[in-house]
């Protein structure tokens, strides 16, 4: 899903605790690949991280937890924001080899996530894997 870099660095350093979208992913999605758009030269137009989210927790406004503090959890709660659905963020990793556009277009056959499609089989593998060999793929920064 794409993300812009201020709001990414925000979860990264985990003063955002919960992503927020217009729109509801299925059960059994346990895992947000980041898209990090470009954003005036600001980000790396690649993707580079993935959240882990819990399998159906999928908040509503006025149902996200106020303890611990998370940037745009009170507003999300007062439907202040656009987005109906907000996604607890459990983990977060950061690629080792970000996806590059170039890579997504020339060897995955995707262009640049406009909100968020599911990633394909053989891109997981490549970038995310069996957990035996992820240190290899991944840092976890939480």
């Amino acid at each position: 899903m794409a993300i812009r870099p201020v709001h990414l660095g925000n979860i990264i350093s985990q003063q955002k605790n919960h992503e927020f979208r217009k729109y509801r992913l299925r059960d059994g999605v346990r895992r947000l690949w980041f898209y990090e758009t470009s954003d005036g030269g600001q980000g790396q137009a690649s993707i580079t991280h993935i959240a882990v989210i819990p399998l159906t927790t999928r908040h509503e406004p006025g149902s996200v937890p106020t303890e611990p503090f998370g940037i745009g959890n009170e507003e999300f709660n007062a439907g202040l924001k656009q987005s109906k659905f907000g996604y607890p963020v459990l983990e977060l990793h950061e690629l080792i080899r970000p996806v590059t556009l170039t890579e997504m277009k020339n060897r995955w056959g995707m262009g640049p996530p406009m909100g968020w499609r599911y990633v394909e089989r053989n891109m997981w593998e490549d970038r995310w894997g069996e957990s035996q060999d992820r240190s290899e793929k991944v840092k976890r920064l939480f």
